[in-house]
Formats: C-alpha cells, structure tokens, sequence
C-alpha cells in the first residue's frame, strides 16, 4: 500500500494482519504452524492518514496484529482520537510470530483527540528484531475530561514488548512508557536531542 489518502474514515484507517479470535487467550503466545496465517512482508509507506477514527475512538490510524517482517514507513498519521501507529497484538514476552518489523520515518501528529493512555508509536507482545527508527512524534491533543491526564506517551511499549530496537526518534519530550516489557528493547538516542535532519525527513517522502 503506497501513496493513498485515507480521510473521514469512522475506524482504523489503515489495518495489517489479524488480531485474535475472540475465543483465544491473548496473553498466550500466537504461533501457528501455517505461516500463511499470518500477514508478512508487505509494505505501508507514503500514505497520509488523516481525520480518521471518528466513530470508534479505540481505533487507530495504522494498525498491525499478529505481523511480521512489514514494512510501516513515510506516512504521516495526524487527526486521530486514539494511537497512531500500533504494532503487534497479545500480552506476551513468549517469542511468537511476530518479528523483524520495521517501523521508520513516520510523522504522527496531533493525536489522542477523545483518549489517553496512549503512544504516538505502540507496541504489544515480543518482536525480536524490529526497528523503530527516525519517526517523528509530537502535537498530543489533551481532552479535558480524561481520568488521567498524564497518562499520555510519545512512544508506547506496553505489556510484554521485547526484542525491539528503538532509535534515533524525534520528540518534543522524553516522555515514553515500558510497561511490564520483557528481555532485549535496546532505547537509544530517543527525543528533542535528535538530529534536525531526521526532524525534517519524517512523513512522506516528494520522491
């Protein structure tokens, strides 16, 4: 999926892979014999992601589930009530289908319109080899009536998120959450220290 506009949608504008049926217990691990079972090796890059999410506030702008080996990358996600981008599904440090993702070069901005506890960027469950790199987050709305009004993250790796390698992102604050994650997320270099140039060079690329 390249270079389309998703506008004025109700839901998750953008969705990669399956979650859990609902007669499966999220906080075991996913693995299933069949690999073509679950969604791999597809590209989402250069798409513009706007004013979506509109009837569903728990949806996101682009979500994966169960993945591996996908490609999110040079999209600009802005005007959502909830996440941005989120990768990954389940509540598990168990090594399972999911791995090798790559997530670089996004701008997501203005989010968290109606929701909190949220992550411009969002992770669940083990991934052992994905990257999360050059993503610029910034511009969180703040919804008077939320419980918590804190409770608000640029990047967000909650319950069991491991094996991931984030680097080299663009905020404004270094305001993450790591929620019970598991062995092997290496953070470096993450927040307004970062070069300018990869400030500038998030969202879609003109080429």
């Amino acid at each position: 999926m390249t270079r389309c506009v998703f506008r004025d949608i109700g839901g998750t504008a953008l969705q990669v892979g399956v979650y859990s049926d609902p007669a499966f217990e999220t906080h075991l691990h996913y693995d299933p014999i069949d690999d073509r079972e679950v969604c791999h090796d597809e590209w989402v890059n250069n798409n513009v992601v706007n004013d979506c999410t509109n009837e569903d506030w728990g949806c996101v702008g682009i979500g994966a589930g169960y993945v591996h080996d996908i490609h999110i990358e040079h999209n600009e996600v802005s005007e959502v009530s909830y996440s941005g981008i989120c990768v990954g599904w389940g509540w598990s440090r168990t090594v399972n289908c999911m791995r090798n993702n790559r997530i670089v070069g996004n701008y997501v901005h203005h989010y968290a319109k109606h929701m909190y506890d949220v992550g411009g960027i969002y992770t669940l469950s083990a991934q052992p080899g994905t990257m999360i790199t050059e993503n610029r987050v910034d511009s969180i709305y703040h919804p008077a009536y939320v419980h918590d009004p804190h409770h608000w993250f640029y990047f967000y790796f909650d319950e069991g998120s491991s094996g991931i390698t984030i680097k080299d992102n663009w905020c404004p604050g270094e305001k993450f959450m790591r929620n019970s994650n598991g062995p092997g997320n290496v953070w470096e270099n993450n927040g307004p220290m970062v070069a300018e140039s990869i400030k500038i060079n998030a969202g879609i690329q003109k080429n």
